[in-house]
């Protein structure tokens, strides 16, 4: 028997209850201990059931935080990536279109001047051998390793050429562009695929074996990875003209393969919570596969105009934040992450406290009601910092 917040658990059956998302789960630790977990709805395919503990949700941009930001912390920790560095030394071909100054740092802080968000999938759609992938499920071809492989060269193609609205450092602008850059940068630092490197260096000495990429390009692993898993559903696709279920729901990830710096991750909520205590862990001077010198640097707050960004973490934003009126409000603040499908990730540095909530917000039309979204995850926090007794 899981532990359980009562207001906690009423506050998420009540936002299920009022069709803000048809599974929700969430963790929440204390100094380490887990004080809260639970879960509400039930998935709907191949049966209705349930939700249950191992069922894996697609965490999206918590992507940037799980996998990209942590590779990027410990590569600068043992000195092989310099923040002040421009990306295009570890990632060459970057410097076209005007990028030669962006830094690494400035990508992680999304002060780079690229844009928000560009439909680079549309390029793999279009594409006769690429396109394959984007067909009505009956009717693509039977093997696709081929097709994402045609995917992902388009994607950081069109990256690579992408020129900057800004100059470097003028702006905060979150987007996924400056991710998608920097996955292919660690990629080609680390000699080896993203996922292969996040497992060995991230998901496996955390323990974390619930938490994984579904790499398309190597189809037999990620059969292998899928085998006996239950996802959450992320809603319909246009693009795709399917229902998408345990396959990524960002559409220029999927092009990819499914493994991108900006999203493409699933995992479940306990993991989810187990991996922000170890970023707290890191802060707090700790031992953690998250280096503590590169925790303080990137968990403080980027010095671009306007910016209330660390490196890719986000920061509680000075307006109405997602982490609510009580916590995140100490000397050292808090860390956190959302993530299109609905979810989020939220540490306060000085109450000790990690809080994980995952759900299928986006299911079944697959859009996002950002106002609904940001409603409950307020109420979610809230209701934990009254529980624990913050603020």
């Amino acid at each position: 028997m899981s532990p359980a917040l009562g207001g906690v658990a009423a506050a998420l059956e009540a936002g299920r209850a009022a069709g803000i998302a048809p599974a929700l789960a969430a963790a929440v630790l204390r100094d380490g201990a887990l004080v809260h977990a639970s879960w509400h709805g039930e998935l709907p395919a191949p049966a209705p059931r349930p939700l249950r503990p191992d069922d894996a949700f697609d965490v999206a941009s918590l992507t940037k935080v799980m996998v990209t930001t942590t590779l990027a912390a410990q590569l600068v920790d043992e000195g092989r990536l310099a923040l002040d560095a421009p990306a295009a030394r570890v990632l060459p071909g970057f410097e076209a279109a005007g990028k030669g100054e962006v830094t690494v740092r400035q990508l992680l802080a999304h002060a780079s001047g690229l844009p928000r968000w560009r439909p680079y999938f549309e390029r793999a759609v279009k594409d006769p051998e690429a396109g394959g992938a984007f067909r009505p499920a009956g009717e693509r071809p039977p093997a696709l390793a081929a097709a994402f492989a045609r995917g992902k060269a388009l994607v950081a193609e069109a990256v690579l050429a992408e020129p900057l609205e800004v100059p470097p450092g003028a702006r905060a602008e979150y987007g996924d562009p400056a991710f998608i850059a920097l996955g292919l940068a660690l990629e080609r630092l680390g000699g080896a695929p993203l996922g292969a490197q996040a497992e060995a260096r991230i998901f496996r000495p955390l323990g974390l074996g619930s938490t994984f990429y579904l790499d398309a390009l190597d189809p037999p692993a990620a059969a292998r990875r899928a085998a006996g898993i239950a996802f959450a559903p992320t809603g319909w696709c246009p693009h795709r003209r399917e229902t998408i279920q345990g396959t990524v729901n960002d559409a220029n990830a999927y092009a990819m393969g499914g493994v991108a710096g900006h999203a493409g991750l699933f995992s479940t909520v306990l993991e989810v919570a187990a991996f922000g205590q170890a970023w707290l862990e890191a802060v707090h001077g700790r031992p953690s596969p998250v280096p503590a010198a590169a925790a303080a640097e990137f968990t403080r707050r980027d010095a671009a105009p306007g910016s209330e960004r660390a490196l890719g973490w986000d920061t509680p934003s000075r307006g109405t934040s997602s982490l609510g009126a009580r916590l995140g409000r100490g000397r050292r603040g808090a860390i956190g992450h959302l993530g299109f499908t609905g979810t989020s990730l939220w540490i306060d540095l000085d109450a000790a406290v990690v809080c994980a909530l995952l759900t299928n917000h986006v299911h079944p039309s697959g859009t996002n009601d950002k106002a609904r979204m940001r409603g409950l995850r307020q109420v979610f926090h809230d209701a934990v910092a009254e529980a624990v007794g913050v603020g």
